[in-house]
């Protein structure tokens, strides 16, 4: 009698408990954790000076998540929206001169846990074998819905995944930025490959991942929100770019879009009832957003949402990332600290888009020289360059131009030329127009000084007709004449609204990194002495504009802007 009283009280109790267990929970907060833009900034060391940063580093990222996860378990989604494999010191170091050993990059993701991550646009720089290897190496996917064989038109790259949590199955769909097509066209023509427009793509994708059950869709884009192409999007034949803000109007059934490539950081908007995010570049912050999910008659529906910045600064490095990290960090702080040559006197580029300095010239004498142009062209990549007095360093070249970029040159016309010089002047204002003198819409990498020419640029005339004087050797330039220009590759397809280009003949291409050249050129010199490259050849008039224009570009810039 005592043992029935036994069962039955057990049978009572795995009676009730039995259709607990089998009862999914009426609600989940579904966390999504997002970074992007990273470019190789895997830990919080500059190797430009060779001292830590505090700010950024996807291994300051990886504390955040770890955070989020241990307060959140089983709930959260890690996603980045590209642009991984290049743009840092560490990143040219594994990518160039270790290709034979794992990504360092690869290896601090694996560690994070990421479950996906959208082609960046300069995942392609190093040549689309490059990125395969990389992705063979990755422990989740890479995403990219508009990336299409040329030959078959079938994907190039997984267009959606699947995850889930908590009994919730989320859709992942990703996409890349169609300018590649210009930007690094011989590297994807190679592959046969092409980037379409990404609306459709992603449109398509969404519907796909919809049909195989996905309760909840997120896209992760490299796009900006809706800010101006880089490209002339009707002349060149190339989608736009910049489509956020389009995709969430266009395409139904989004729940969250999480975009990059314009180094912008937006913590929560809602477009057509998709909620968007942008974490700040480099790792310096990580966006994440909560869903509110209910479920309802069988299936699972967004509720609520809303997204946030966390900012990196201030928390500590992930251990596991700086060991998966290591080896690379040592190699690379050991090839920006070494002495490749020296300089009597201190070099600066403060100045550099104002008048002419020797720091650019020197950029624009081994082009010239290495390419055997007429012409030369380049930018002031950043006003903060400098060479100091005594020895010189590849992480100071490395400073000076920043950008993987190679070397090419083309043959360009009178025209081209004067079209090429008014489409950089546009990075000013018109003076007395009122406001800054510096379009910060315009980026100062998109500012170009060209060498081999005589040149004035006058501010007091309208956007379009300020290259007031042109002369070649004394004699003015006109429409038919034809130079050779040396440039790099991304100016050379178009990069930067110079569409002037599309078409000029490209007479010399070997691939060619330019800041190799430059390191070479130093190794080969010695003693740079600014007097050896020193040629002033272009000014802004009039001349009360050159200080309007110094005091504009060096002035904090308003919130929210670039």
């Amino acid at each position: 009698m005592k043992r029935t009283r036994v069962l039955v009280a057990v049978g009572a109790l795995l009676g009730a408990a039995w259709p607990l267990a089998a009862q999914r929970p009426a609600t989940v907060d579904l966390v999504v954790a997002a970074t992007t833009d990273v470019h190789g900034y895997l830990r919080g060391w500059d190797y430009y000076t060779n001292r830590p940063d505090s700010a950024r580093g996807l291994s300051r990222a990886a504390t955040i998540v770890d955070s989020l996860r241990t307060a959140n378990p089983g709930r959260v989604v890690l996603l980045d929206a590209g642009d991984l494999l290049q743009g840092s010191p560490l990143a040219y170091v594994a990518a160039r001169m270790h290709p034979e050993q794992p990504s360092p990059v690869i290896a601090a993701m694996n560690v994070m846990r990421y479950d996906a991550a959208a082609v960046g646009n300069h995942e392609f720089n190093y040549g689309v074998p490059e990125l395969r290897r990389a992705i063979a190496q990755a422990a989740f996917p890479f995403l990219a819905a508009n990336a299409v064989r040329t030959t078959t038109g079938a994907h190039a790259f997984e267009a959606w995944t699947i995850v889930e949590r908590r009994g919730v199955k989320i859709g992942i769909v990703g996409a890349t930025a169609p300018g590649s097509d210009l930007w690094d066209r011989d590297h994807l023509a190679a592959a046969h490959l092409t980037v379409r427009d990404a609306v459709p793509a992603i449109g398509d994708a969404v519907r796909a991942v919809r049909a195989h059950g996905a309760d909840v869709v997120l896209v992760t884009l490299h796009a900006g929100l809706d800010e101006p192409s880089s490209y002339d999007t009707a002349g060149t034949g190339v989608a736009s770019e910049n489509v956020a803000a389009r995709v969430a109007h266009e395409v139904p059934g989004i729940d969250l879009i999480v975009y990059g490539h314009s180094h912008k950081e937006m913590a929560d908007t809602v477009i057509g009832g998709a909620l968007l995010m942008q974490p700040r570049n480099w790792a310096a912050s990580v966006a994440v957003a909560h869903l509110e999910l209910q479920r309802a008659a069988g299936r699972w529906t967004v509720a609520r949402k809303s997204s946030r910045i966390i900012r990196a600064a201030g928390h500590a490095e992930d251990p596991l990332v700086l060991a998966a990290t290591a080896d690379m960090h040592r190699l690379t702080v050991a090839y920006v600290t070494a002495p490749i040559g020296s300089t009597p006197v201190a070099w600066r580029a403060d100045s550099a888009r104002v008048v002419d300095t020797p720091l650019l010239d020197f950029i624009l004498d081994v082009e010239r020289r290495a390419a055997g142009t007429d012409l030369a062209s380049t930018a002031a990549f950043s006003l903060d360059a400098s060479l100091a007095a005594g020895n010189i360093t590849v992480a100071e070249l490395a400073a000076l131009y920043p950008y993987d970029n190679t070397l090419r040159a083309v043959r360009i016309t009178g025209a081209q030329l004067r079209e090429y010089l008014e489409q950089s002047a546009r990075y000013y204002r018109t003076l007395g127009t009122g406001g800054s003198l510096v379009d910060q819409s315009v980026p100062g990498y998109n500012f170009d000084v060209v060498s081999g020419v005589d040149y004035v640029i006058d501010l007091s005339m309208p956007a379009g007709r300020r290259i007031t004087s042109l002369t070649r050797n004394g004699r003015p330039v006109t429409p038919t004449d034809t130079f050779t220009m040396a440039l790099n590759n991304y100016r050379q397809t178009g990069g930067g609204g110079y569409a002037m280009l599309d078409g000029a003949p490209v007479v010399y291409d070997r691939q060619q990194d330019i800041r190799q050249l430059l390191i070479d050129e130093v190794r080969r010199r010695h003693v740079l002495r600014p007097q050896d490259y020193a040629a002033r050849n272009w000014r802004l008039e009039p001349a009360a504009a050159v200080g309007e224009a110094y005091r504009a570009m060096h002035r904090p810039p308003a919130q929210g802007s670039r």
